[in-house]
């Protein structure tokens, strides 16, 4: 089977006859969700800022292999079943590392560096898993390569950490979710199946968040429903509003999620509009309003400019066609560069909030950094915070996540990143005729979301998870 009907997965989702001798095993799977849902949300310190750590990831890496095994339910190819075991059996592993942490970095002296490497190749399996080795290592060694250097720069680091060091256990748990997204998931989940389930959760987020502003702060179950405190004064609207909060403790994780949610929702009324999927639209469509409800009243400035972005390659792609897209991205990505510049000459009347003072000391903390490969993972904040020109902004992390990465993993992980984000936007815009444009337009507003928050796709915030899978869908989405 050649790489092109690999890559039918992501884009379209295989109907097969049921292979009834598999019910039993998909049933208690199905079962299993949702003692695995209570059993991880019921340990919830019932707090907003809980809900964008460590415990969501936890489902998310439960959720996968899962709903994996029930889309192999519907297959005839049995190699996928191998596949899903071997995820399934290096998340089991990294939970028993984690539940081992104060054994799982030993001492120096008892062979530290050779249970790292192991576990760092191990991981690296990840571009493996799937069909058609060959073609896809062929096609995709670039993307491949950059993602073992990062990956490779973290534990490098990680061989130098103390036994049971909480930052190596960190390593541990972002490096499963850095390869699932970017290698995992987009070869063998539709495409169409992510931009659903990303616009239904912001869908939720936003929903519960907007009725604060009519019901007041309020908790049902574990989710606590607030606004945030400060107000701001919106374009159009001419009356001040709290900024919407909804479930998380931070308005721009909501504005990043509604971001996303939003662009996922206009892509899903374009492609049922397409398909004459006339039933769909309108379910698609208010999804659409209601994200950008969310993205306006989140006032996540970088969101807005986000969306803003991604939408208009989208649309020219659906009016002009793809050739019209890459010059259009191109152009804005033009343009884009322009408006920093007036930012930080004040020509354009946007306050930064400290943004440039803040990227100026982490560009030089990169500079003097110890050499090559970075600082690890350090407190950015304390890091660039002698560099930093501006004293009152001391203390702050970057808010850039370039600057973040390239002060975890140096130069040589920082250009590697660089490979898997701007570079894969640069292919496909060299071959636009057969990338998935929807993706390219949503890597494209992320890459611009990028510069602005101090997230990566090396990290358990929610932006990573869907970054990361965008950017996984834009290497992995190529027709042929």
């Amino acid at each position: 089977m050649k790489l092109k009907n690999q890559r039918t997965s992501t884009t379209t989702l295989p109907v097969n006859p049921f292979q009834r001798e598999l019910l039993p095993l998909v049933l208690v799977q199905l079962f299993l969700l949702p003692l695995l849902f209570a059993e991880v949300l019921l340990r919830a310190t019932n707090s907003p800022e809980w809900l964008s750590s460590f415990h969501l990831n936890l489902l998310y890496v439960f959720f996968a292999p899962i709903l994996l095994f029930v889309h192999a339910y519907y297959r005839r190819d049995r190699n996928l079943w191998l596949h899903v075991a071997q995820l399934a059996i290096l998340i089991l592993l990294t939970f028993a590392l984690l539940r081992q942490k104060y054994t799982y970095i030993p001492p120096a002296d008892e062979g530290r560096t050779i249970h790292v490497a192991i576990l760092y190749l191990y991981y690296l399996a990840y571009p493996l898993l799937g069909y058609d080795l060959i073609d896809f290592l062929w096609e995709r060694a670039v993307y491949i390569a950059a993602y073992a250097t990062v990956l490779g720069v973290y534990f490098f680091h990680v061989n130098g950490m103390a036994a049971g060091s909480g930052r190596a256990s960190f390593v541990v748990f972002v490096g499963l979710l850095f390869g699932m997204n970017l290698f995992f998931i987009p070869r063998h989940v539709s495409r169409d199946v992510f931009l659903w389930a990303v616009s239904l959760a912001s869908s939720f987020a936003v929903g519960l968040g907007l009725l604060a502003y009519v019901l007041g702060e309020y908790q049902i179950l574990w989710f606590q429903i607030q606004l945030f405190g400060a107000e701001f004064s919106p374009p159009l609207l001419g009356t001040k509003l709290h900024f919407l909060q909804s479930i998380f403790g931070n308005p721009n994780t909501l504005g990043g999620l509604a971001f996303a949610g939003a662009f996922a929702a206009l892509v899903l009324t374009g492609e049922a509009l397409r398909r004459r999927s006339f039933l769909l639209v309108p379910v698609a469509g208010a999804m659409f309003v209601l994200n950008s409800i969310g993205v306006y009243a989140s006032y996540s400035r970088a969101s807005w400019l986000a969306l803003a972005l991604a939408a208009a390659v989208y649309v020219t792609y659906v009016v002009l066609g793809r050739r019209a897209a890459a010059y259009t991205t191109v152009a804005l990505g033009v343009l884009t560069g322009f408006f920093f510049v007036g930012m930080s000459l004040s020509i354009v009347p946007i306050d930064s909030h400290g943004r440039f003072a803040l990227w100026e000391g982490g560009l030089r903390a990169i500079l003097n950094a110890p050499g090559s490969l970075g600082y690890g993972v350090v407190s950015e904040d304390k890091v660039i915070a002698p560099f930093v020109p501006d004293p009152q902004f001391r203390g702050y992390s970057p808010h850039n996540s370039y600057v973040e990465i390239f002060i975890n993993v140096g130069i040589v992980g920082g250009l590697a990143y660089l490979v898997l984000t701007l570079g894969s936007i640069t292919e496909g815009l060299f071959r636009y005729e057969t990338v998935d444009v929807p993706m390219l337009a949503f890597a494209f507003g992320f890459s611009v979301h990028h510069m602005f928050e101090k997230y990566t796709m090396f990290n358990i915030a929610i932006a990573t998870i869907i970054s990361a899978l965008v950017f996984g869908y834009l290497i992995n989405g190529y027709r042929q």
